[in-house]
């Protein structure tokens, strides 16, 4: 099966969630998201290079999409003090800790450097 860019970046978060989920101890599991996730992350850079990006309005769509999945992204991440499980609050070294792990694994970078393409495009396009 054929996948867009959109499938892409679902399945990718989708992965990230049950990353999130898995046991400590369920290696093999883990071991078998990691190598989808890469799999995953290498078609899309394959889907990026073949876009024909060039009409303004198919620009404005993209980095729209773009910047929902961000933003949904972002959604995820923890904030200091908010509640966790069982009456807990993060503090600020756990929160800064776990929220890079999640843009890790999540790839708001290589969304944002997507996004940063596009407006490149946009500005060149007039």
């Amino acid at each position: 099966m054929d996948m867009n860019l959109d499938q892409v970046r679902q399945e990718l978060t989708d992965i990230h969630e049950e990353l999130l989920r898995l046991p400590a101890d369920d290696f093999d599991r883990r071991a078998e998201l990691q190598g989808r996730k890469t799999e995953l992350r290498q078609l899309s850079a394959q889907l990026i290079e073949g876009e024909p990006l060039h009409d303004a309005e198919v620009l404005r769509a993209a980095f729209q999409r773009l910047s929902d999945v961000r933003d949904q992204l972002l959604s995820n991440y923890l904030s200091p003090g908010r509640s966790g499980t069982m009456d807990t609050t993060f503090d600020g070294e756990f929160t800064s800790m776990v929220n890079k792990a999640m843009t890790s694994g999540l790839g708001i970078d290589e969304v944002e450097a997507r996004m940063a393409e596009i407006i490149k495009q946009m500005k060149s396009t007039g």
